[in-house]
Parts: structure tokens; sequence; C-alpha cells
């Protein structure tokens, strides 16, 4: 585990590790609980405001986008073009398909390659922020055509 993590991040992570349907039973049983013992409105709201919260806390915990995340060490390996069509790992997405891409910073130490509008690639490539202007100047030179986010 990383030393510069914050505690939500590193609470994420824990999170993570446990299977979705307890992490799920774990946040809502209080909750239920609230309502089956009768406690009226204020204990009901409280039960309320404890599931907002768990869900404010980790969110990538409970939804299925953490699991689409990779974290690679060297980005531009895994780039490449082959013919019309553009490679990401092992995933493959035809040129002329690909609107946008995004490339941002992910933390202080990382960047995110993502391909938020097309269905073809499914994963987010967490990568070294050192390759960032690697990965950009590889979609400006070979995609010119693609709009960036960033």
């Amino acid at each position: 585990m990383n030393k510069h993590l914050s505690f939500k991040e590193k609470l994420n992570e824990h999170m993570l590790k446990i299977p979705k349907w307890i992490r799920l039973a774990l946040i809502f049983l209080p909750y239920f609980l609230l309502f089956y013992f009768e406690l009226g409105f204020w204990g009901q709201l409280y039960g309320a405001m404890l599931v907002l919260l768990a869900f404010y806390i980790t969110p990538d915990a409970f939804g299925n986008r953490s699991h689409n995340r990779s974290e690679v060490k060297n980005m531009m390996a895994l780039l490449g073009v082959q013919g019309e069509q553009l490679r990401v790992g092992l995933e493959q997405v035809p040129a002329k398909k690909l609107k946008r891409v995004a490339v941002g910073e992910y933390d202080k130490n990382s960047a995110i390659l993502s391909f938020p509008f097309n269905y073809q690639i499914s994963h987010h490539y967490v990568f070294p922020i050192q390759q960032f202007d690697s990965v950009q100047n590889f979609f400006k030179t070979h995609y010119p055509q693609v709009e960036l986010i960033t």
C-alpha cells in the first residue's frame, strides 16, 4: 500500500477487499434496524444520513467503476497503433470510432487515461504522472482528430 494515500483512499482500498454483498449489508443494516424498531422520523433520518455518509466516504467501493481501473507502470507500452485500430493493452477500437479521450491528473503522483464515450475500451488506466506528456503526445501525433479532454 502506498504511504502517500489519504485516509479516504486507504479506507476505500480496504473496503474494496470486502465482498460487495457484505459491504452493502453492513451499510444498510443500521438503517433497516431503525425501521424495524420503529424509532420514528428522527431515527429514520439518522439512518438515511448514515447511508449517505457511507456512500460519500467510499463511493468507489459500492460501484462497478472501481473494478474497471487498472494501475500500470508503463502506459506507453500498452498504447499502440495497429493499422486502423488503436490498441490499449488487450483492447482495441477502430480509429474512426474514437472521438474523445480523457487524459488528466488522477492524484499528485498519478495520471489517468479514460475513454468515457467509447464502450469498446472499458478500463481506466492509472499511470505515473511522469508519463502524462508522452501519452498526450501519442494521441496528438497518431490521432490528431481525437479531442483530448484534460
